[in-house]
């Protein structure tokens, strides 16, 4: 259902725009576009200009005057620039309206120039002469340079007839990747307590366990719990989840204390910031299904892959029905993922037949270039976000290839398939390679029943399913879990890392790809091997004095210092964090007045002054979303 997207597209599409059209050369345009399709209808020929603008599956709605709406795309000339000047004026103002974690994002992955031509917003212009003919905008895409519109076939030769439109064509009406059923629901029986006697001494274990519950197994085939007791678990990492609704996500045990920000929630489907609806029988759960896998933090009963990340959560898809712009909203769900700053996108979504057979994709489409919704993944890449998508659970049908846009080069995306817990690769797991030759999936998961968090309603129950919506936020969580270890390596450069480490990493195929990943073996990977760059310049953090640290001995010191590449005026937190990401104390929070090194003591107590349990702590320091941090151990 196509509806009130258009008051947000438009509205962010103006932000920077040009001035709205006099109103004299507005109704010239109106009345040589009404002109044109007066003419297309009378003649029942188009003129060779207009035609050129049609994709060909449009003439003849043109043509015949038919009143029903189609769905379109109005690719535009340009952005609205006014010659050179005026185009670098809009550039600077658009590198300028990046938020500040957006900005950080970008420099930590090289991306040059930091911003690009498809970082405009369409032109406000364009917007205000279609709306003043009366046609509704239904979303834009900065990135495409395009608009979403539903015009009577009628109406087609006089949008052709509009100069600043370059070409009309159809939008996509994609059919996604079938879903596997899940199991019904069980509670997790829980042992009750023991009384254990205290130890005649203290033991310090210098990597205490995590205890994941449900999920040890799935995450342990990637050797995830390590990494979480190495003291990475996501921390400072934001992940965008692109989905069908997350019902019951605030209630769930495993869920509700998974706090997500203000403004990280948006409803593409129905333009609107609500992503859940309980009154929905069957759709908006499968989001809640892949949240638990990544997000889920209870101990000791379900934990996910990335349990100590930030989330966003988008729902671009409706379960009910195959809409025309699905793949519309995953683009405008990825635009807003860059927006926010997010460093990684995890999707359980992908499309490649269509609901007419006549316009289906054929497997040479799936060459990482053609399909807009590969389009507005890639482009996604080139930001510096890490996507993550499912590779597609296709492998049992005839069709068995991967979808879109998993189909998206190797570097720039990471394709995830599924395997059981004996690392056999299941049935149903779609086959690369991809068009363009590239071996897919990248990598691969648990995929094979897997235990989930319950959408029944019943808060404290479990499920289990197969497919690889669930391996892609595995996966996902890994990867973040790598961002907050490795803040320098770039999208590319983690990427490379998971898949040569990886358990087929020498010998790819396009069942398996490079195989499971090891967490474990990515944290000790040799520096050079992943061409890791050396640190930035921007954020500097050193913990001087004795480290292990005894609570009976001299408080440690930490040392801040603003690199040359730091922004004056930014502001910098230095703050303290347990192994399972809790902050324990803030040490600083402020602007350094110069370039010089700001210093602070840490005595191992938390914010209320009670003495830290010996163990491992992260010491963090945060500014302009950027992140460096360096372990320390506290002795009793």
């Amino acid at each position: 259902m196509l509806v009130m997207l258009g008051v947000i597209g438009a509205a962010e599409a103006g932000s920077a725009g040009t001035p709205a059209m006099a109103a004299t050369d507005r109704a010239a345009v109106i009345a040589a576009a009404r002109n044109a399709g007066e003419v297309a209808t009378a003649s029942g020929v188009l003129p060779e200009r207009l035609a050129a603008k049609l994709d060909g599956r449009l003439v003849s709605a043109a043509l015949s005057g038919d009143p029903a709406p189609v769905a379109v795309w109005l690719s535009f000339t340009d952005k609205g620039e006014q010659g050179s000047a005026d185009l670098l004026a809009r550039l600077g103002a658009a590198e300028a309206a990046l938020t500040e974690r957006a900005s950080a994002r970008r420099i930590r992955a090289h991306v040059s120039p930091l911003v690009g031509y498809d970082d405009l917003p369409v032109s406000s212009e364009y917007l205000n002469s279609l709306q003043a003919r009366g046609v509704t905008v239904v979303a834009c895409s900065r990135w495409l340079n395009r608009a979403a519109v539903r015009v009577p076939g009628a109406g087609l030769a006089a949008l052709a007839n509009l100069p600043f439109v370059a070409h009309i064509a159809p939008v996509a009406r994609a059919r996604r990747t079938s879903r596997l059923p899940v199991e019904g629901q069980f509670e997790m029986a829980r042992p009750a307590p023991v009384s254990v006697p205290p130890p005649a001494r203290v033991r310090l274990d210098l990597s205490p366990p995590i205890d994941h519950g449900l999920t040890a197994g799935m995450l342990q085939q990637m050797n995830v719990p390590a990494v979480h007791d190495s003291g990475y678990i996501g921390t400072g990492v934001l992940v965008c989840i692109l989905d069908d609704g997350f019902n019951y996500h605030e209630k769930h045990e495993a869920l509700r204390n998974v706090v997500i920000a203000p403004g990280r929630q948006r409803d593409f489907t129905q333009g609107d910031t609500i992503v859940t609806d309980t009154t929905s029988l069957s759709g908006l759960r499968h989001g809640t299904y892949v949240m638990g896998c990544i997000a889920a933090n209870r101990m000791g009963t379900y934990v996910g892959s990335g349990f100590g990340a930030e989330y966003a959560l988008a729902r671009t898809e409706v379960d009910a029905s195959e809409t025309p712009v699905e793949m519309l909203y995953w683009g405008m769900g990825a635009e807003w993922a860059d927006s926010l700053g997010a460093d990684l996108i995890t999707s359980s979504l992908g499309y490649f037949t269509f609901d007419n057979a006549a316009d289906d994709y054929t497997y040479a489409d799936m060459d990482g270039h053609t399909t807009d919704v590969t389009r507005a993944a890639e482009i996604a890449a080139s930001k510096g976000i890490l996507v993550c998508n499912a590779v597609g659970n296709e492998g049992s049908t005839t069709w068995h290839y991967l979808i879109a846009p998993s189909d998206v080069f190797t570097d720039s995306l990471i394709a995830v398939g599924a395997v059981d817990k004996n690392g056999a690769v299941a049935s149903f797991s779609s086959w690369g390679p991809s068009a363009a030759g590239c071996y897919k999936p990248d990598v691969s998961a648990r995929g094979v029943q897997d235990t989930l968090v319950s959408t029944g309603g019943n808060p404290n129950t479990y499920t289990t399913g197969s497919g690889t919506s669930f391996s892609t936020p595995l996966v996902a969580g890994l990867a973040a879990c790598l961002i907050q270890a490795r803040p320098q390596w770039t999208p590319t450069q983690l990427a490379r890392a998971l898949r040569e480490t990886a358990s087929h990493g020498t010998t790819p195929d396009n069942h398996i790809g490079w195989g499971i990943p090891d967490g474990l073996a990515v944290l000790r990977l040799n520096p050079g091997v992943a061409s890791v760059p050396p640190p930035s310049p921007r954020l500097g953090l050193r913990l001087l004095g004795a480290n292990p640290m005894s609570l009976a001995g001299a408080p440690l010191r930490v040392e801040f210092a603003p690199g040359e590449g730091h922004v004056a005026g930014t502001s910098v937190r230095v703050r303290v964090f347990d192994a399972l990401g809790r902050e324990v104390r803030e040490l600083y929070s402020g602007i350094p007045v110069c370039q010089c090194a700001v210093s602070m003591t840490w005595d191992g107590r938390g914010r209320d002054g009670a003495p830290s349990r010996p163990g491992i702590y992260l010491v963090a320091a945060e500014s302009g979303g950027e992140r460096r941090g360096e372990r320390v151990i506290v002795l009793p």
